[in-house]
């Protein structure tokens, strides 16, 4: 008799917590890495009862090589929404996201992609450039207004007060690179592919074509001629990488090396509203100073 009022009353229990969780009616959206999640917490800003995560830890960097661990397959899972990059970048979730009940929203979905590094490879770096984040940002918004038809009208003016503050830094970055239309230069990898489409920069050789992979003494040797032959005045790693192939490069040549950041790292905190239009005008910083 005592068993059995105690699984009634555990049923009940469960009952009742359900019912709490059910009445909270909490929208989990989760993003696979850092521009995305500074992206939807932008949309989502001040509408109630969304949670905004980043699956990826911070500091992971770009999701190339990334491997999902079990508790990125937990978040995943009880998740309302997933928003990722799409165009080849996590692989990962290729088979995973047909067995999930979440509303998948891709970031790059009918963006025009430029080429990869290889036949038939599509560049997934959209988010690099303000005009494809721009895109991305229109488009997880319309997402989530499909998931959450309630605060659609919050989400596209959220999305709207964005987007015109990246246009606007994309005007500043516009005019502050403007005298440096036409010149090359030479990246870590193709990250800056779009970016570099952006404010007319030329990216005359990509130092690690196959992302992890260090390129052989040819390679370098075909990078160095081209370093000479197209006068190119700066190398750009990036902050996330160890790259000693650029500085051999330089050591080579004697072209300096700076950093640009293809902001996919971060502090992961609700207020990070500005990370990414942070990343992108100490970039245009960078650039004037390597380039004058």
């Amino acid at each position: 008799m005592k068993k059995r009022l105690a699984s009634v009353f555990l049923a009940a229990l469960l009952l009742l917590l359900s019912g709490c969780a059910a009445a909270e009616g909490k929208l989990l959206v989760t993003a696979t890495f850092y521009p995305l999640y500074v992206a939807a917490l932008n949309i989502t800003r001040g509408v109630e009862g969304v949670e905004v995560r980043c699956m990826a830890p911070a500091q992971a960097g770009c999701l190339h090589d990334y491997q999902l661990t079990t508790e990125d397959r937990r978040t995943l899972s009880d998740s309302d929404v997933i928003i990722h990059n799409g165009a080849g970048l996590e692989g990962f979730l290729d088979k995973l996201l047909p067995t999930l009940s979440a509303n998948a929203v891709e970031a790059s979905e009918g963006i025009a992609l430029l080429p990869g590094g290889h036949e038939d490879e599509e560049n997934a770096h959209v988010w690099v450039s303000i005009t494809g984040m721009i895109a991305q940002v229109e488009n997880i918004a319309r997402g989530l207004s499909r998931a959450d038809p309630d605060h659609a009208e919050l989400y596209a003016q959220n999305a709207a007060d964005y987007v015109a503050r990246l246009e606007a830094l994309h005007q500043e970055m516009r005019e502050a690179l403007a005298p440096f239309g036409g010149m090359p230069i030479v990246t870590f990898h193709e990250a800056f592919d779009y970016f570099a489409a952006d404010f007319d920069l030329v990216i005359a050789a990509v130092v690690e074509l196959d992302h992890g992979s260090a390129p052989s003494a040819k390679e370098l040797a075909n990078v160095v001629a081209i370093i000479k032959e197209q006068n190119v005045c700066a190398l750009f790693a990036e902050p996330q990488y160890e790259d000693t192939s650029v500085d051999i490069l330089s050591r080579e040549t004697g072209v300096p090396v700076y950093l640009l950041d293809p902001a996919v790292s971060g502090v992961v905190e609700p207020e990070a509203y500005d990370a990414y239009m942070d990343v992108m005008r100490q970039n245009m910083v960078t650039l004037v100073e390597a380039l004058s």
